[in-house]
């Protein structure tokens, strides 16, 4: 299959809502106490701040903050369950080996540690939820997991340990190839239909990927806030429908945030 080139407009950024010399750094878009936002969590070396930021605005907004669930402080890749107003989070192996072996539901509300689901141990990068299922990078491959834990099947793509940041977008799902320094689009099998070779920020930076999947983007502009019409096109032309997708580059601290054309 040959796969489609991609690039992406970048409509906007603004700094991470804390500094951090760490790494692993998470996103989803959710809801949190009725507001639709943006979850951003980086590691910083101690413990660390799930914050919710409104989507699709010129600068950031925070709408509220929760601290990681106790002793679990190497998040390393976030989605959510929507159903179920919940944040689903992944942990890396690195040096304790505590919580590979599992994926943790958090209220999206208050913070609380709700749910644990008991997976195969893993050093774990990202996470993505897609309804039914997750999809998580193992490091080596990735992993689709149902909701009771059990791998369901295991997808050799190329982007193997480079998928630093997953997220499930209609269909597909939207990976960070990190080391080579590009986005991919996944199907459902596992097959790469499409790639950016150019996205926003330092290269080698993307750490965490979130597609907004819960705007309804043929009622806004191409840029936040705008006061032109939302029913002026896009331009250029939007990759399938209007969309946006968030970036967090580790690198130069920053949020990026567009659309595939």
């Amino acid at each position: 299959m040959s796969r489609q080139q991609l690039h992406f407009f970048k409509t906007g950024s603004y700094p991470f809502p804390y500094k951090t010399r760490g790494s692993d750094t998470a996103l989803t878009v959710s809801y949190h106490k009725g507001e639709p936002s943006l979850a951003f969590l980086t590691q910083t070396g101690h413990e660390a701040d799930i914050v919710f930021l409104r989507l699709y605005r010129r600068n950031p907004e925070e709408t509220g903050r929760f601290s990681s669930p106790k002793n679990y402080w190497r998040i390393s890749g976030m989605a959510y369950d929507r159903a179920q107003n919940r944040l689903w989070a992944t942990e890396g192996s690195g040096s304790l080996h505590e919580h590979a072996d599992s994926i943790i539901g958090i209220d999206a509300d208050s913070g609380a540690h709700v749910d644990t689901i008991i997976v195969p141990f893993s050093d774990s990068h990202a996470l993505a939820f897609n309804g039914q299922y997750f999809l998580r990078s193992d490091g080596s491959a990735l992993e689709m997991i149902d909701r009771a834990g059990n791998i369901l099947a295991t997808l050799h793509v190329p982007i193997g340990s480079n998928c630093r940041g997953l997220s499930s977008a209609p269909w597909t799902y939207i990976a960070s190839d990190t080391l080579s320094n590009k986005l991919v689009i996944l199907s459902l099998f596992g097959q790469v239909v499409a790639e950016c070779d150019a996205p926003p920020g330092e290269p080698g930076g993307i750490e965490a990927v979130a597609f907004d999947g819960i705007q309804d983007y043929t009622t806004l502009s191409q840029f936040p806030e705008s006061s032109v019409d939302p029913a002026i096109p896009w331009s250029p032309d939007p990759w399938n429908f209007r969309h946006t997708v968030y970036l967090a580059n580790q690198k130069d601290q920053t949020i990026y945030f567009g659309y595939f054309y």
